[in-house]
């Protein structure tokens, strides 16, 4: 199916994590006509229209969609919402859809065999199937992990401020990690190049590093003094979260373990199979920019 011009642009989720920086992004090409549907009225910058909608009616979706060439999904729900904005996408003619599967490499054999994945594999196998019986074609924006995100968080057990480091393992399985505001630009930039993107996993990062790599970048530019290391048996916590799964716990920690052990083996997590910055406009991060990020994160920008 020939490509198309994608200018009209509706984002769902546009205030989470990765959506206000999708947000950001298209706004910043200054090319794209921008819709947000959200649940209730908030308020967007000048220039974004919102559309207010049940998410729960796919002919209130439809309705929100009509005109629009592409829908980013930026939800992160855990019931059907991605399958109706598909069938809503597809009814309302849309052209280009992007998932909510910013992370892993879906295409990976287990990944989506994880509980926590399991609302993206959905998702993906909706939205290929709705390209195969319409004119819907889709893009997923595989960025590995947060790392700015994963950062101020500890969600990758290093705690800059507390400097503390909970390796997983050693601590040593190179995976992809990029910046949420560049996950956002990689999404724009993936609307701008709607041909060379068309049903397909595009690939980015801003570096590939293991865990160790990015902890010892966090020793370097916060000084190697005062720092707790230990290791985790994250196989342990993952058998352990899985059991707990199976018997109804479905907590956030739960979902969280499996995040984790996913990054830590190359069966879920590794370095992909290409490399699409520079297709879509991204450079990677050096070193030392890196640690400035760090510096800037640990509450240390001026030093």
């Amino acid at each position: 199916m020939a490509s198309r011009v994608i200018e009209n642009v509706a984002v769902a989720g546009a205030t989470g994590n990765v959506g206000a920086h999708v947000l950001q992004a298209l706004l910043e090409q200054r090319k794209f006509n921008i819709t947000v549907l959200a649940r209730t009225k908030k308020d967007f910058p000048a220039g974004v229209a919102v559309k207010v909608v049940d998410f729960s009616s796919v002919d209130a979706l439809t309705k929100a969609l009509t005109g629009q060439h592409a829908v980013v999904d930026a939800t992160f729900t855990t019931d059907d919402t991605p399958q109706r904005l598909i069938d809503a996408s597809v009814a309302a003619g849309v052209h280009r859809y992007i998932p909510s599967d910013f992370g892993c490499d879906p295409a990976l054999p287990g990944v989506h065999e994880l509980p926590v994945f399991a609302r993206k594999q959905a998702a993906w196998e909706h939205v290929k199937a709705a390209a195969a019986s319409s004119e819907l074609t889709w893009t997923i924006v595989a960025c590995g992990v947060f790392l700015d995100w994963n950062l101020s968080t500890t969600y990758m057990n290093i705690d800059l401020k507390g400097k503390k480091i909970a390796l997983f393992g050693d601590g040593t399985n190179v995976i992809p990690w990029t910046t949420l505001s560049n996950v956002g630009r990689a999404t724009a930039a993936a609307l701008l190049a709607p041909e060379e993107t068309q049903n397909r996993v595009v690939y980015v990062h801003d570096i590939l590093k293991s865990q160790k790599e990015v902890a010892d970048l966090a020793k370097q530019a916060l000084g190697p003094e005062g720092w707790e290391e230990t290791t985790v048996d994250i196989t342990k916590q993952f058998n352990d979260a899985m059991a707990d799964f199976k018997s109804g716990k479905h907590s956030p920690m739960v979902f969280g373990t499996m995040i984790q052990y996913a990054s830590s083996t190359p069966v879920l997590m590794r370095k992909w199979p290409r490399d699409d910055n520079s297709l879509l406009g991204l450079s990677g991060m050096s070193d030392t920019e890196v640690k400035i990020l760090i510096k800037e994160l640990a509450g240390l920008e001026n030093s």
